[in-house]
């Protein structure tokens, strides 16, 4: 925060806050001399008048600067990210034409295996119902050899009886011829011609029926295997049905990767759209980021002219109250001054008696208050300021009706015991407690630092003051160095309110 800074020069100089001397000296005569006051006093209202002007305007220009940059930072954030959004669409467009390109060969492949399975299947089944025929065809021929052994088997067993019978004619016929003696030999010759047919008609009949049996045993043997195969015929023919049935799942799978590659290449347009649109916005994030830059950049230029300027008008309220003239502010200045010798003669009394060491006085191990936020701040110090400083500091509220604040603080910006209003107790709300709960803090920003080290007899300041939530106060801060046997221990510290 900029503050504009004035001080009296040290007690050596010439000149003296009360505008007792020099001014009789630079003038000739009484009435030159009151028309040299009245323009001394009108530079010094508008001098005054322009200081804070440029306190205002050099908060705002770092309160905008402090924007700017934080918007410059967000920028870059914001490119990075949409940096790295591009990249990951960039990463997914091209995971997504992979999996186009792998899904394709798959359906492709998946296609050419179906297809050969088709066909192997379908080779297989052909040959399957083949067999299944080829064995229903045999297990006819076979069921038809069996019937045909079975009729030979029963002619072999006429043609058994035949010679059996026939042997039994060519015995009774031998015996007759014996009976018939030599008038039967003929007959005889002829029975025992008979005889020997019917022999080996018997022996030929048994053997054709042997080997049928045999035969036919075989033919039974077959029949049964033939049975089994035409079963097992059956069967695979019913399973391969059952897996052609289960083929077709192939296709429909076939199909679904078809699907699947439809549904990737729909998501896989939007995600290139998108990552052409996120190279154009980071173009245009990309400039914005670097005309935020430039005119934070420019922010900081004019925050540092201003300081400049304020410099300029600090001096020129300088000369101005080194020239002894009378303003609205001399009598608290004077007061501030006077008070500040006071709070350092109390503190050294502190001392003599034995109520607290210089030690603890100049302590600078500033304890965290647990739970407090702001951040409140106890020392070995501020138990005593507590019962020293209110007297001096709520007394200072009605010295002038523009006094807001009043209160000591060390070199480092560290207030222990401020005015009572502004001591309350700690809420739950922390922008409330910025504004009321400002004893026990430790305020180091430019203002506060540079009025707990002034060791001139005083500083006129005029800044904007923090109240929290984005609140601000414009005041002038006046303060006086507070010295304790000789060592700068802070200063004294008033605010007041800027007449309108």
């Amino acid at each position: 925060m900029h503050a504009l800074q004035v001080s009296f020069a040290d007690e050596t100089d010439d000149h003296r806050p009360d505008g007792s001397d020099d001014l009789r000296d630079l003038t000739g005569s009484d009435e030159d001399r009151a028309r040299l006051e009245r323009a001394m006093n009108v530079i010094g209202s508008q001098v005054g008048e322009l200081s804070v002007n440029i306190a205002d305007t050099s908060g705002m220009v770092g309160d905008v600067s402090s924007s700017m940059s934080r918007q410059a930072e967000e920028f870059h954030a914001l490119t990075r990210d949409i940096s790295m959004i591009a990249r990951s669409n960039q990463t997914v467009a091209d995971a997504s034409r992979g999996a186009i390109e792998s899904a394709k060969s798959t359906k492709a492949g998946l296609d050419a295996t179906t297809q050969s399975v088709h066909g192997i299947l379908g080779n297989a089944v052909s040959d399957i119902k083949s067999m299944a025929t080829s064995a229903t065809e045999i297990t006819g021929v076979l069921d038809s050899v069996s019937g045909q052994i079975k009729d030979i088997h029963s002619f072999s067993q006429s043609i058994q009886g035949i010679a059996t019978q026939t042997q039994l004619l060519a015995v009774n016929a031998g015996i007759m011829a014996a009976h018939a003696g030599e008038s039967g030999r003929g007959f005889a010759v002829v029975a025992d011609a008979v005889k020997q047919l019917a022999d080996k008609t018997s022996t030929v009949s048994r053997d054709i029926v042997s080997r049928l049996d045999a035969l036919r045993t075989i033919v039974d043997k077959l029949q049964k295997q033939n049975v089994e195969n035409e079963t097992v015929a059956t069967a695979a023919h019913q399973r391969s049905t059952e897996i052609d049935e289960e083929l077709q799942k192939f296709t429909g799978f076939s199909q679904t990767v078809a699907g699947m590659i439809s549904e990737i290449e729909r998501i896989s347009d939007p995600v290139e759209e998108t990552t052409r649109a996120c190279s154009t916005v980071l173009a245009k994030v990309s400039d914005l980021d670097k005309q935020v830059h430039t005119s934070a950049e420019m922010l900081t230029a004019a925050s540092s002219k201003i300081d400049h300027l304020v410099s300029f008008s600090e001096n020129v309220i300088g000369e101005v109250a080194q020239s002894g003239i009378e303003t609205e502010d001399t009598p608290l200045i004077r007061h501030c001054i006077a008070k500040a010798q006071e709070v350092g003669a109390i503190f050294e009394q502190a001392v003599a008696s034995g109520a607290l060491s210089l030690s603890d006085l100049f302590d600078e191990a500033y304890q965290p208050i647990a739970g407090t936020n702001p951040q409140q701040h106890m020392t070995r110090f501020t138990k005593h300021t507590d019962r020293l400083l209110p007297p001096i500091q709520e007394a200072m509220l009605d010295f002038d009706p523009r006094v807001t604040f009043c209160a000591a603080i060390d070199r480092n910006g560290y207030l222990p015991t401020h005015n009572h209003i502004y001591s309350q107790p700690q809420s739950d709300d922390p922008v409330w407690n910025a504004g009321n709960c400002r004893n026990r803090r430790i305020f180091n920003d430019r203002t506060g630092l540079s009025a707990g080290r002034n060791q001139k007899p005083f500083l006129l300041q005029t800044y904007r003051r923090d109240m929290g939530g984005g609140k601000f106060s414009l005041m002038k801060d006046l303060s006086a160095p507070i010295i304790i046997n000789g060592r700068h221990w802070g200063g004294l510290r008033i605010g007041f309110k800027i007449n309108s």
